[in-house]
């Protein structure tokens, strides 16, 4: 997102089951890099309720995550979005490659992007 949005955007990255300090799948450092952007020294970091309630906007990958976000925190109900919520309702949802095959990386990677340049008219500092 930040690749696409420019530095206008504060974007960060954190997941509801994630454990801390966890490099990114390899499928992913590859698929970013083919693109330019190297994503080695990412590590992973679990959402924390001070992290949402300071965010602007929270972004999900599918409607189980934000009802789980909305639930584990309900003071970012109303801030919490799909990423592809600007998509047709049947290409919204996002689904987690971990444990999947290549195939299933790029195509997730694939619906990130789209969903992320939709954002770009519904950004009010783009």
């Amino acid at each position: 997102m930040r690749a696409e949005l420019g530095a206008a955007i504060r974007v960060e990255s954190a997941g509801l089951a994630a454990e801390d300090g966890y490099a990114p799948h390899p499928e992913a450092i590859r698929l970013l890099a083919e693109r330019g952007i190297n994503i080695t020294t990412h590590r992973s970091r679990q959402v924390t309720p001070a992290m949402a309630l300071a965010a602007d906007l929270i972004l999900v990958m599918d409607h189980e995550q934000k009802a789980w976000c909305e639930s584990l925190v309900p003071g970012t109900r109303g801030r919490v979005f799909l990423l592809g919520c600007w998509l047709p309702p049947e290409r919204q949802d996002i689904a987690d490659p971990i444990r999947e095959p290549p195939e299933a990386f790029s195509l997730a990677f694939e619906k990130i992007l789209q969903s992320v340049l939709t954002w770009r008219d519904h950004l009010p500092t783009i």
